[in-house]
């Protein structure tokens, strides 16, 4: 199966401080990828250069072999970068408006007056409404939900999943990202290691706990 997208050897410099070092993956229809590190390791920057918001210092990113640049024009892509990703400006009830089938919920003020988890969830769902998309890039999306809104999300990732999206997600939450991920990319002082999930599972389920300790094996050195 060709990949919807594919990261290949990326690396990315801040002058002379390196963030990412050869970072490499792929993400194909009906998968989730789900971006593992500590803060600071590069996950916002990484999916930033996958949507072509920040250059990489080296290596690629093709999306459905092409660049960037033409894979956004040929395929429905959607980036949610957390809660500013929606317009703070504009007034909750005509961002709603925008996008019609979003549960109501909001009043009259700006959206930068509404709580942190409101205004995430209004950018959440406001990605999930948008129809036929092949390639949905979510960072840290799980940031400020209460539990039933979490299990919303999941539920829409694996109905976006289910119905032939690729999905890459950036999380620290591990139990959250366990439950939904084909695979797991781990950063670790910039560079990837990419496992699927089938290697971690226990009794055929991956647990937030076993991400951990892969992770911390990782970082040890001894995987």
């Amino acid at each position: 199966m060709t990949p919807v997208l594919s990261v290949m050897a990326v690396s990315k410099r801040y002058g002379r401080q390196p963030v990412l070092r050869d970072v490499t993956f792929s993400v194909s229809e009906s998968d989730v990828v789900g971006v593992i590190g500590p803060n600071g390791v590069g996950k916002t920057t990484l999916l930033r250069i996958v949507v072509g918001l920040q250059q990489a210092s080296g290596g690629s990113v093709q999306i459905q072999r092409g660049s960037v640049q033409e894979g956004l024009k040929r395929l429905r892509v959607a980036y949610f970068g957390g809660e500013s990703t929606v317009p703070g400006h504009v007034r909750s009830h005509r961002w709603r408006a925008l996008f019609h089938h979003i549960e109501p919920g909001a009043g009259r003020e700006p959206i930068r007056l509404l709580s942190r988890g409101t205004r995430q969830m209004l950018g959440l769902r406001t990605v999930f409404t948008l129809p036929a998309l092949r390639l949905i890039v979510l960072d840290e999306p799980w940031e400020g939900l209460d539990p039933d809104a979490a299990r919303w999300l999941t539920g829409a990732v694996r109905a976006r999943r289910d119905a032939g999206a690729a999905v890459l997600i950036s999380s620290h939450r591990l139990h959250d990202l366990a439950g939904v991920c084909d695979s797991y990319v781990f950063l670790d002082a910039g560079v990837s290691t990419c496992i699927p999930a089938g290697e971690l599972a226990r009794d055929g389920v991956v647990t937030g706990d076993e991400l951990l300790r892969t992770f911390d094996t990782i970082r040890g050195g001894t995987r």
